[in-house]
């Protein structure tokens, strides 16, 4: 069985995690991936003030450790230029996704007609689009997962349903998800929805995992560590165990959301 992280970002200086801002070296991840069995991880960069280089250095890591690392590329998707960064991503940095973490509360601007652009290079570069959405914006995702079926869109971290009402039974729209092929849902920082960050077993993200895994599948879940941030509350080891051991998947489910998946649909 083939397992893939599909959420790491890799920097040698994450000024989040200080005192300890060298927590997420390449090193110590790879360290870690060996001793918990990970074949492989999707590194998403983090270009901030303290990083500002961190697209070419996670290329870098992922060409000197090709069978190890994969990246994606971080583009705003709503600077005027996002097309053209979307269609050189491939080429100068190896890029099997873009990663954005949109700027604005809303989402809507991605329908316009302006954005057109960038979801025609999409379309044209067969990149997945990999997209941090909060509850308020799923209509929009959903919209726009239907208008371009051939984009691969993959949300982060359970697509934060923890901002989300606990007793609405559409989870904000985003159980029509559930009838898109081309929308997946990454079962990534189980901390962020759990009453307790450092409980593994904990029954409030338990409960946000099966729920997810019942509206939509275990073909459409990948499984990911959020390191380093997610070190803060519990180890490598376990960020993977919730899923291997914890979760109670059936072998095929395992298989399929522990790095099946993401290995379809990254092409890793």
């Amino acid at each position: 069985m083939r397992i893939i992280d599909a959420h790491v970002h890799v920097l040698d200086n994450f000024l989040p995690m200080a005192p300890f801002a060298d927590t997420g070296r390449r090193d110590r991840l790879l360290w870690l991936m060996d001793e918990c069995g990970v074949e492989k991880a999707v590194m998403l960069p983090v270009v901030a003030a303290f990083s500002p280089q961190n697209n070419q250095e996670c290329a870098d890591w992922a060409r000197q450790h090709p069978d190890r690392l994969a990246t994606m590329t971080d583009v705003p998707l709503d600077q005027a230029d996002a097309a053209a960064q979307i269609r050189r991503a491939r080429e100068q940095y190896g890029a099997v996704a873009i990663s954005c973490y949109p700027a604005t509360p809303s989402l809507a601007w991605m329908l316009a007609a302006p954005a057109e652009a960038v979801w025609q290079a999409f379309v044209e570069t067969k990149l997945v689009c990999n997209l941090q959405v909060t509850p308020p914006n799923y209509p929009h995702l959903i919209a726009l997962a239907r208008r371009y079926p051939q984009v691969c869109f993959v949300l982060n971290h359970f697509g934060l349903v923890c901002r989300m009402a606990p007793d609405d039974p559409s989870w904000a729209g985003l159980v029509e998800a559930g009838n898109l092929p081309n929308v997946f849902v990454k079962a990534s920082a189980f901390y962020s929805v759990a009453a307790t960050a450092w409980d593994m077993a904990c029954p409030v993200a338990l409960g946000v995992f099966r729920r997810v895994l019942g509206g939509l599948g275990a073909a459409r879940l990948l499984w990911g560590s959020d390191w380093p941030p997610a070190s803060r509350g519990l180890t490598y080891r376990q960020n993977l165990e919730v899923v291997r051991s914890v979760a109670g998947l059936e072998a095929a489910e395992l298989e399929a959301i522990a790095g099946g998946n993401a290995a379809r649909v990254y092409g890793v």
